[in-house]
């Protein structure tokens, strides 16, 4: 997730420019992609989510919604609020699932908890914002790994929320293309095919395991 500068191209005669447009579609993708995962690990358990890959994301979120409150910039703290919420939901799960230590999970949501205040000191702003934003690329990584690992195993794994990653980092792409914005295009080219890869193997993932537990596959078989 990328803060939203200044608009610069010529507003329509609406007065909306196309960042604006491209804007609220990355915002909105954005604050929902981390909420099918919830749902997923409610019902099916975090079989296949990597506890790391949560821990990181709600942490490179936390830094971001630091940075959205200090620079006021409400998009920016409205997404990363989003993902924050549904990345903490996750890891309470992961720690019910005794998926991860529960000392592990406090100590990401203390360094979340740390990184929203320290955010708010000017001087540590941009550097804090700079890191989350390459943590957020490796914690999709972190996922992807896990997936590759365990390629069909993953019934907690929730495709819909890779599905929805890929959108938004289309989105971002095209308004990093827009404001020729090397930093977000650059992460979101990284970030798109190992979305887009997670989100087709849990998919797959999921029509074996239905396959598998459903009786008339095994007869036909």
């Amino acid at each position: 997730m990328k803060p939203i500068p200044g608009v610069t191209a010529p507003a329509s005669d609406w007065g909306v420019s196309l960042e604006d447009v491209v804007a609220v579609v990355a915002v909105a993708l954005t604050v929902v992609f981390a909420w099918p995962q919830v749902f997923r690990a409610l019902r099916h358990g975090v079989h296949g989510v990597s506890a790391g890959a949560i821990t990181q994301s709600m942490v490179a979120a936390a830094a971001w919604l630091g940075y959205g409150i200090a620079r006021g910039l409400v998009p920016v703290l409205v997404a990363n609020l989003g993902v924050m919420s549904g990345q903490l939901v996750v890891t309470l799960e992961l720690v019910r699932n005794r998926a991860i230590p529960r000392g592990r999970a406090a100590a990401a949501i203390t360094g979340a908890v740390a990184l929203i205040a320290l955010a708010q000191v000017g001087v540590l702003t941009d550097p804090i914002v700079a890191v989350a934003g390459f943590v957020a690329v490796t914690s999709v990584l972190t996922q992807l790994l896990e997936v590759r690992r365990e390629p069909h195993r993953l019934e907690g794994l929730s495709a819909s929320t890779y599905a929805l990653l890929t959108a938004m980092c289309a989105a971002w792409f095209v308004y990093g293309l827009l404001l020729s914005d090397v930093v977000i295009i650059a992460t979101n080219v990284v970030a798109f095919p190992m979305a887009a890869y997670i989100a087709w193997a849990a998919s797959r993932s999921h029509h074996e395991l239905e396959e598998a537990n459903d009786p008339r596959s095994s007869a036909a078989r």
